[in-house]
């Protein structure tokens, strides 16, 4: 038998060995698009490297050989070269943060993109034993942590890497024994940033976990603020949302001294080593050593030097954070899609009449085999209208997630006009079969968005048909915007009842050959009952008709009643 698991841990830990490895394979082909762009970026970040080198040497010579030498030609004409250097540099600036802002979120929205498309593939079990709040977390601040490393650190090493060569060689060549003094520290900056490496780790991963409980709050809270005043919740809510605060804000603390320490100790490691060099350095033009402008013009390319190093060492903070989120977002990634598309489908199109078979069918969600659908055989002829009764719990919903091929069964198959669900796309399963559920969703936008959701371009007269049979038409023409009326977050503005009909015209919209009720009509009364039933035989009597309802008497012109008990389904004959 089947076992589909409701855990949603990777199979196999990710490792630090493959992190990287991960990180590359995953962004490298979203980044490919771009480069053409990024060589363009880079290409100009290196002209402007370039033009930052030069201002302090033409500082140097302003001064040794214009100011001290007493040349006040040299001083304008140097001071007018300064100024040009900066302002094309300046503009280059602009045009190149422009370019890269533009390719750095295509990347970040082909990141998100993807995720969320895995996403949509999953299984409606995985959504149920994870938190909204805590995929959505993972999709927006751990997608866009990951991007940000992806792209900004590519940056950021080309830029040092020839900001630092650079700055080095000019250093070398104005005092080698001052390289010396400003790079001394460097190595106990590495050793203490690798001491810093687990910290920093378990401090984001916790933060990211708070942020995540936060999300799930608000999310799970805000819908339910009317069932919460009815059940005078507030108080106990607040308290909630008052006990995640400062957890965060406790964590938010831990880290913030973390970071502070982290990237505060190499830099007061940098300016004793600043220090030292003027300290040594003023003595060697006391003596004569060295120029003033020379002094100058090193301690200028001493920061443009310690600035990448510094870039550097924040990279291997920023790495440690985005390797916790890659590990997050790859949670979601390797999450198993439990149904998958065939490689060659077949097509059924315009042959489909709406026959269903089930041969021995069983699936279960546990290992134990009590939560599922056992040994169920069914032939359902095209047209023909039955009703599934049965307790809460016995496997009706099961069933119709198996119909509309959410999951594949363990054991057994299920055909559809003769061919088996996996040789179909599950696109035109869910053409042929549509499912009206007790737990309509409703998105925000107008009413007749949402009747024609899954009927893109029909036109006003096809939703006031289907509006019609649903019963709902007389309604929406009487809201002040008729079918353009907004109809708030999650179908707030309307009645339950009204949500169920407008459910139930977007499937007749839909026009498919097999309609599935599972209790569509439990939010309307007896009245209204008899009259959709009416209706569902006028407009859909030679389409099949599958109804799950605890109401067996409210539905007549049956054509084969059943009843489903402990996952087994038995037709009631009598």
């Amino acid at each position: 038998m089947a076992y589909v698991s409701k855990s949603h841990r990777l199979g196999k830990k990710i490792t630090d060995k493959n992190k990287i490895q991960l990180a590359l394979n995953w962004t490298g082909k979203f980044i490919r698009p771009e480069v053409k762009r990024l060589s363009i970026v880079m290409l100009l970040a290196a002209c402007m490297t370039g033009f930052a080198l030069a201002q302090p040497y033409f500082t140097k010579i302003l001064i040794d050989d214009g100011l001290m030498a007493g040349n006040m030609d040299m001083v304008v004409h140097f001071a007018l070269l300064i100024i040009t250097v900066a302002f094309v540099g300046f503009m280059i600036s602009g045009f190149n943060r422009w370019l890269y802002v533009g390719l750095s979120g295509r990347i970040l929205f082909r990141l998100r993109e993807d995720v969320y498309d895995h996403l949509m593939k999953l299984s409606p079990d995985f959504f149920g034993s994870w938190r909204t709040g805590d995929i959505v977390s993972r999709l927006d601040g751990d997608v866009a942590e990951v991007q940000r490393f992806s792209t900004d650190s590519l940056l950021a090493v080309v830029n040092g890497t020839l900001a630092l060569i650079g700055s080095l060689v000019i250093m070398m060549i104005l005092s080698w024994q001052l390289t010396l003094i400003a790079f001394a520290l460097l190595p106990l900056q590495v050793m203490f940033l690798r001491r810093m490496r687990p910290r920093l780790e378990t401090g984001s991963r916790i933060l990211r976990e708070k942020s995540a409980d936060v999300s799930s709050f608000f999310i799970e809270t805000l819908p339910s603020v009317k069932f919460i005043q009815s059940m005078s919740g507030t108080g106990h809510e607040s308290t909630r949302l008052n006990k995640l605060n400062h957890s965060y804000l406790d964590e938010l603390l831990k880290l913030q001294i973390i970071n502070h320490v982290t990237g505060g100790i190499p830099g007061l490691m940098t300016t004793i080593a600043t220090a030292c060099v003027f300290i040594v350095g003023g003595y060697f033009v006391m003596q004569g050593g060295v120029t003033i402008g020379t002094l100058i013009a090193f301690s200028a390319y001493m920061a443009r030097a310690t600035g990448p190093v510094q870039t550097f060492l924040g990279l291997y903070v920023a790495y440690q954070r985005a390797m916790v989120s890659l590990v997050r977002v790859l949670e979601l990634k390797n999450q198993k899609i439990a149904v998958v598309e065939p490689v060659q489908t077949i097509l059924i199109g315009d042959k489909a009449q709406g026959e269903i078979k089930l041969d021995n069918v069983s699936f279960f969600y546990d290992k134990g085999e009590t939560q599922g659908v056992r040994d169920i055989s069914l032939h359902i002829r095209p047209g023909e209208k039955i009703l599934i009764t049965g307790p809460s719990g016995s496997g009706k919903s099961t069933l119709i997630n198996l119909l509309h091929r959410h999951y594949d069964p363990g054991a057994g198959t299920i055909s559809l006009d003769g061919v088996n669900y996996p040789d179909l796309s599950l696109k035109e399963i869910r053409s042929i079969v549509a499912v009206v559920d007790q737990n309509t969703i409703l998105f925000r936008g107008t009413v007749g968005d949402n009747i024609t959701y899954g009927v893109k371009g029909a036109t006003l007269e096809q939703m006031i048909i289907a509006a019609r049979a649903a019963r709902i038409d007389d309604f929406i023409q009487s809201l002040p915007e008729g079918y353009d009326t907004q109809v708030g977050e999650r179908g707030a503005q309307l009645s339950g009842g009204q949500k169920q009909r407008l459910s139930i015209a977007r499937a007749l919209l839909m026009n498919t050959h097999v309609l599935i009720l599972d209790e569509a009509t439990s939010a309307v009364d007896q009245e209204t009952e008899a009259e959709f039933q009416d209706m569902m035989d006028q407009f859909f009597g030679s389409r099949t008709r599958i109804i799950i309802s605890h109401h067996v008497g409210a539905i007549h012109n049956l054509d084969r009643v059943f009843s489903m008990n402990e996952g087994r389904l038995t037709e009631i004959t009598s």
